[in-house]
């Protein structure tokens, strides 16, 4: 009964660790910190202005 505890305690521990490396691929709930975080530069896209239905 004892060693079938300590299987479960160390399966759980394996699971958190995988699901901690997993987030942390993502960014969902523990996002990286601004050093390691790599984000891809892109232009800032124009500015199109609204035309409103009355005007077509």
């Amino acid at each position: 009964m004892t060693s079938l505890l300590i299987l479960a305690t160390l399966y759980l521990f394996a699971a958190l660790v995988v699901i901690f490396i997993i987030d942390r691929s993502v960014g969902i709930m523990f996002p990286a910190s601004g050093k390691e975080r790599r984000v891809a530069s892109r232009r800032p896209l124009p500015d199109v202005p609204k035309q409103s239905p009355a005007s077509r």
